[in-house]
């Protein structure tokens, strides 16, 4: 076992890669009454085609099978309900399925190595028959309905299908009714075996607690399996500039909504993307913030009717810029933060305010174990090292935020998704 010891900000980071591939991160706080731990994988919503373990030629899967295989992990082959297992022992359990990922989690107060192998023992027993999958199809397909009812879901992806016209990061994470229709035990499997390989996962630990009596209880719960090589993936080549500049749906919501999206065609990695993300997000708050001119202005115009939604998605191979609101006038409010971004007016006092406020939020999740954990779960899953945003933010300037201006908030890659 590695120790990494990170003195500015006084945390401790243990981990090593078991002998199966799954590479193991815990994290000791001392004083912390909640324990929490995730077993994720790196598969998530866009990895549609690839090469299966043990073969050689590219296959494509429907769309939705990473959220559909979330659903049925937590089958149990003799009947049992997972989620009354971790209540039984004090936990709570649940998951999710992004772009990217798909994490498995829980956090509790007490019987942290019972919780934890219980965790790391569902989801390693898998159990799909064509009757349990035709059962899911019904469940999940309500489900899509729902999602297809949210205006702010709706207004999200649409913005993502204006900027995006052949990466799957612009499908539906559930997919559709029809392409969940075309999912099998066979897919599932082949899916699972695949992309559920330990040498594909991470398990992540934040707590009080014994780093080599928690190894212990890791190691001895691991299947034996031989370590693979990395998962061959492919992703459609995706052309620069938006597919379109606006797109609209109309849905019973009581004020119109939108999501403005600028897409960020530059592609970067590790410490790179690290410190793109940081560059972007001050930008936002600088721009669009709660403090900014340009919230303000529509504000107090009546233009927008609450708080600015302001978020940055960045992968290896996608990024991309979301800000979102109830506007009276979105086509108005659109303008206005498309000549916000233009101008990119902004002090060296604000510069400074925004990156130490945003070096604070970033210290602020390092105080609750579960917020910990899931982020320390979305880096690690990517091969990315979330402790180096204390030293980006430490040495980020403000050329680097008026890069990430005119790189990404322009009218090039803007595209405005309405609700009305």
């Amino acid at each position: 076992m590695e120790i990494k010891k990170y003195e500015k900000i006084n945390e401790t980071l243990y981990f090593y890669t078991h002998s199966t591939g799954v590479k193991v991160y815990m994290v000791t706080k001392p004083g912390f009454a909640k324990f929490s731990a995730s077993f994720s994988t790196h598969f998530g919503s866009i990895d549609n085609t690839f090469v299966p373990i043990g073969e050689s030629e590219m296959m494509t899967v429907p769309d939705g099978v990473a959220h559909f295989l979330e659903h049925k992990v937590f089958e149990q082959k003799d009947g049992g309900n997972v989620f009354e297992m971790f209540g039984r022992l004090g936990g709570s359990a649940n998951a999710y399925t992004s772009f990217n990922m798909t994490n498995y989690y829980f956090w509790a107060t007490s019987n942290y190595e019972e919780n934890l192998k219980t965790l790391i023992k569902f989801v390693q027993a898998p159990y799909f028959t064509k009757e349990n999958v035709e059962k899911e199809q019904g469940i999940i397909g309500q489900e899509i309905g729902m999602y297809k009812d949210n205006p702010d879901w709706r207004c999200y992806f649409n913005m993502l299908r204006g900027i995006y016209s052949k990466h799957t990061v612009r499908l539906d994470i559930a997919g559709t009714v029809e392409s969940i229709s075309q999912i099998t035990d066979k897919t599932l499997y082949t899916c699972y075996n695949t992309f559920y390989h330990p040498s594909n996962m991470c398990i992540c630990v934040v707590g009080d607690f014994d780093p080599e009596k928690i190894a212990s209880v890791i190691d001895a719960s691991l299947k034996p399996l031989e370590c693979e090589k990395e998962i061959p993936r492919e992703y459609p080549n995706e052309p620069d500039g938006v597919a379109e500049h606006i797109a609209e749906q109309h849905l019973p919501v009581s004020a119109p909504i939108f999501c403005a999206g600028f897409k960020d065609s530059v592609k970067t990695d590790g410490t790179q993307l690290i410190k793109r993300r940081a560059a972007v997000q001050i930008a936002l708050k600088l721009l669009f913030g709660s403090s900014s001119e340009c919230y303000n202005s529509l504000y107090n115009e009546k233009i927008i009717n609450g708080y600015l939604n302001l978020d940055y998605t960045a992968e290896n191979s996608y990024a991309f810029v979301e800000i979102s609101g109830e506007s009276s006038d979105p086509e108005k409010a659109g303008e206005r933060l498309l000549e916000t971004a233009g101008k990119a007016q902004f002090t060296q006092e604000e510069f400074l305010c925004a990156k130490h406020m945003m070096y604070g939020r970033a210290m602020l999740t390092l105080d609750d174990s579960e917020d910990y954990m899931q982020n320390l779960s979305r880096h690690v899953t990517c091969g990315l090292d979330m402790y180096e945003i204390f030293d980006v933010y430490e040495n980020i300037t403000a050329e680097d935020v008026r890069k990430v201006c005119g790189e990404i908030l322009t009218k090039e890659n803007y595209c405005l998704s309405v609700v009305r």
